[in-house]
């Protein structure tokens, strides 16, 4: 890979060192009795049960709801604990927001009889109801892919951090680590935006990947400064069972925006290979014009 100089990759499961300064992670929001709760402890076996989780601040958005890349890496993890298999496959829907201080009630089961691929089912559900549903199709890991080669951009120690609306070191950025390695942002629906990133706590590579996808949401507000907020109503991410290494290069770009509805992908690379695609949906908001 031409340009930046990254870490070996790490083996699956194998979690990332955390950025510097952020080795040693922030106690998590506590959960019952105090106790730091997920991605800083262990996600309960969740095995044709259901399992309770605190939502912590530390995995929330600038509105104080679950941070979308949380919510999928939440159910890439439930997936392969379930099945023992790697993440090839995750789309999920959003229904309603789940909130920091709220419990989410988490249940994963599998959908038909597992073979080299398996399907299973996530739900998560909050004090007001269903807030999400998920397919994953996990399986083997790939022998070896082939795919595009990785943007030429500089390394992430050469690059200034992402915004957030929230302000640093709170919310999500508590616990990511994201750098602008590009922009171009005043072309509408062909801006681009090319990003490093990587998770500050121990996690799987699958849940590393999860969690980092979701920066289409971050594009279209730099894009758009006519939105006056989005929400995500769908995600997919498409992994291909490669080794992630501890910095993912993210080329975010737009594929079509209407007046309610934005949909995006992004390519992500680890030591220059592909390691998987995500695509979201969201739901556009604008200031209604005033009547004269």
């Amino acid at each position: 890979m031409a340009g930046p100089s990254v870490a070996g990759p790490s083996g699956a499961g194998t979690p990332a060192a955390g950025p510097p300064g952020a080795g040693t992670p922030a106690a998590g929001p506590p959960g019952a009795g105090g106790a730091a709760s997920w991605p800083l402890a262990p996600l309960p076996a969740v095995d044709g049960g259901e399992v309770t989780l605190p939502v912590g601040a530390g995995v929330t958005n600038a509105t104080g709801v679950l941070f979308g890349g949380w919510n999928l890496a939440l159910v890439a993890q439930a997936a392969t604990d379930l099945t023992g298999g790697r993440l090839r496959d995750l789309a999920l829907s959003h229904l309603r927001p789940v909130r920091a201080g709220e419990d989410l009630a988490l249940s994963a089961r599998s959908l038909a009889p597992p073979g080299s691929l398996a399907h299973v089912g996530v739900q998560g559900r909050g004090p007001e109801g269903v807030a999400f549903t998920a397919t994953v199709l996990t399986g083997p890991v790939a022998s070896s892919p082939e795919g595009p080669p990785p943007p030429v951009v500089p390394g992430p120690e050469d690059c200034p951090p992402r915004t957030y609306a929230s302000g640093p070191g709170t919310g999500s950025s508590v616990l990511l680590d994201v750098r602008v390695a590009g922009e171009e942002v005043d072309r509408g629906v062909a801006s681009r935006a090319r990003l490093w990133a990587r998770v500050g706590c121990p996690v799987a590579d699958d849940v590393r990947l999860a969690a980092v996808s979701d920066h289409v949401p971050y594009l279209l507000r730099r894009a758009l400064p006519r939105l006056t907020g989005m929400a995500t109503v769908a995600a997919g991410v498409r992994a291909f069972g490669l080794p992630v290494g501890e910095w993912v290069l993210l080329d975010v770009g737009l594929v079509a925006v209407d007046q309610r509805i934005g949909v995006g992908r992004v390519s992500m690379w680890s030591d220059g290979r592909l390691v998987g695609v995500a695509e979201q949906t969201a739901r556009l908001f604008t200031r209604r014009p005033v009547a004269s």
